[in-house]
């Protein structure tokens, strides 16, 4: 009878254990999403540039940011599989490599400044040019182009992993669904220059952007950008001492407010990037991590003095 008692305890007990091992393997991979490796891929948004602009609208998350004044900078992050031309590709920035390096991502530039570091693909046009060209009928310096597809495979020829773990929230919580908010405009005033607007379409559930009053469209298929999570992230930012051509720092490692809206709805939240390789974080005003709604992201990095409106 003892011998039997043992036995089931023996029994329950390794379930137990087995049950709390697949609890752990679960969460850990729900975490840790194995996934094909992003691409981040540097975009010039100057006015010579947004007119020649394209693939953006493919592309899952994106971030704007000041370069030289009174210009910003696109970095797209294209997390799926969808072919796309895109471009036209520029330079690179501190900054932005460092947002690249929470994607373990593919990073697509021409020259700039980088990081070096061995979670990322730094894929130089200047280094490696087979995966881009020129489009003789763009003149200047602004007619480089590249397909998603042939970066990848520069990738994979060089020998990188395909496959990468993330840990970023923002691939797993785009699940709501959530429209019907009353805020149908808001505007982010970078300088006396360049003033973007989006405009909540509630049939779609999305915004419509805008740069300076005008339609920001795609050069190719003409289709309007379109946004259904827009984040407005307030970090600091300061020139660079003693550089002549005016480049700016922009801290992205810290953490501050950032103005989060979809579905029409306008949601205060704390960013939070612990150190070089932690992932950006948004919680929103209970201390949750901020879930954002389905479709593509676009995050704005402004100065803490930007002035935004919103009704």
């Amino acid at each position: 009878m003892k011998k039997e008692t043992l036995s089931k305890s023996f029994f329950y007990r390794f379930m137990l254990l087995f049950f709390i091992l697949f609890i752990c393997f679960t969460i850990n991979n729900n975490i840790y999403a194995n996934t094909t490796r992003p691409l981040a891929i540097m975009i010039g948004n100057s006015p010579e540039e947004v007119i020649h602009q394209t693939g953006l609208n493919k592309a899952d998350i994106i971030y704007e940011a000041n370069v030289e004044y009174p210009f910003t900078r696109l970095m797209a992050i294209f997390n799926n599989s969808n072919e796309a031309i895109v471009g036209p590709v520029r330079s690179s920035r501190y900054y932005f490599s460092r947002l690249a390096v929470e994607w373990s991502a593919i990073f697509a530039h021409c020259g700039g400044q980088s990081l070096k570091n061995e979670r990322m693909v730094n894929l130089d046009q200047m280094l490696y040019p087979s995966p881009y060209w020129r489009d003789k009928n763009i003149g200047g310096w602004i007619n480089l182009f590249a397909k998603t597809q042939n970066i990848r495979e520069k990738s994979r020829k060089m020998g990188f992993q395909e496959n990468v773990n993330l840990d970023n929230h923002l691939l797993s919580l785009r699940t709501l669904n959530l429209s019907g908010g009353d805020i149908t405009k808001i505007s982010i005033k970078y300088n006396q220059k360049y003033t973007i607007s989006y405009e909540y379409k509630a049939s779609t559930n999305t915004y419509l952007r805008y740069i300076n009053s005008k339609p920001h469209q795609d050069s190719k298929t003409l289709k309007p950008i379109t946004v259904s999570n827009i984040i407005i992230q307030y970090v600091p930012v300061g020139k660079i001492i003693g550089d002549k051509d005016g480049r700016l720092e922009v801290e992205v490692i810290g953490e501050g407010i950032a103005k989060v809206f979809y579905g029409g709805n306008y949601f205060l939240s704390k960013w939070v990037k612990k150190s070089k390789d932690h992932p950006t974080v948004y919680y929103d005003r209970q201390g949750n991590v901020l879930n954002l709604n389905q479709g593509n992201i676009w995050i704005h990095l402004v100065p803490e003095e930007t002035k935004v409106w919103f009704k």
